[in-house]
């Protein structure tokens, strides 16, 4: 597992999420999904050329999802993962041709790109979690002149079961410590029964909170890994 040092989880976890994982055969979880796309280009065709050589390391249906969307990741401040999944065929071997090609050097090609893309051209949607139930925070400060001080990704997401008390005051502070020159995205599923009975899904913080909403789209990619 990895957690940042500047990521915040504001719930109390009542079980083991390494037993929850171990028990229900997952691989790899998130807590927050995302998109990114700096040294994709590069990614991709070193994906496409694998797969070329490699047509039976994913399936049709994975693939199409992939490519429907190559953008979409997981926001790996936090997360978990089977190493195995890693340390093997075609993960590893994927691995070892990205290690090769030095684009995370020349191209700026980030982890979670890269993690993002082997995860899901090479596990099926039921072997990855997306937690949903504490509530997280993980947000970078943008530095640029135009929006400096304000977030330029990541957010506060409520966790399912968070009082509305406690997530009122959790939020009313996260927005206190930013200028009202920011522009702080907000999404808000309030009674939306569209996968899972989920009563609620609130974000708060950059754009990243627009892709809580991709879930709720019928055949989107995200709802089939929405799953407790």
């Amino acid at each position: 597992m990895r957690m940042d040092d500047d990521s915040y989880i504001y719930s109390t976890i009542k079980y083991n999420l390494f037993e929850y994982m171990r028990d229900h055969n997952k691989r790899y979880a998130f807590r927050q999904p995302c998109t990114d796309s700096v040294g994709i280009g590069h990614l991709n065709d070193l994906m496409d050329e694998f797969l070329k050589d490699n047509p039976n390391a994913t399936t049709p249906e994975l693939l199409e999802h992939y490519h429907q969307d190559r953008k979409l990741g997981f926001y790996n401040n936090w997360f978990m993962a089977d190493i195995s999944f890693f340390l093997s065929p075609p993960g590893s071997t994927f691995l070892d041709i990205v290690d090769r090609s030095h684009i995370m050097y020349t191209q700026r090609t980030n982890d979670l790109l890269i993690q993002s893309t082997l995860a899901r051209l090479f596990l099926q949607p039921k072997e990855i979690q997306w937690f949903q139930d504490f509530t997280y925070q993980h947000v970078t400060i943008s530095r640029r002149k135009v929006e400096s001080g304000c977030p330029s990704v990541g957010a506060l997401t409520r966790g399912e079961g968070t009082d509305i008390s406690l997530w009122r005051q959790i939020s009313d502070e996260f927005i206190s410590r930013f200028s009202s020159a920011c522009h702080l995205h907000a999404t808000v599923r309030k009674d939306d029964r569209a996968f899972n009975n989920s009563a609620y899904y609130d974000c708060i913080g950059s754009k990243l909170c627009t892709m809580e909403i991709l879930a709720f789209e019928n055949g989107h990619y995200l709802q089939k890994i929405a799953s407790h």
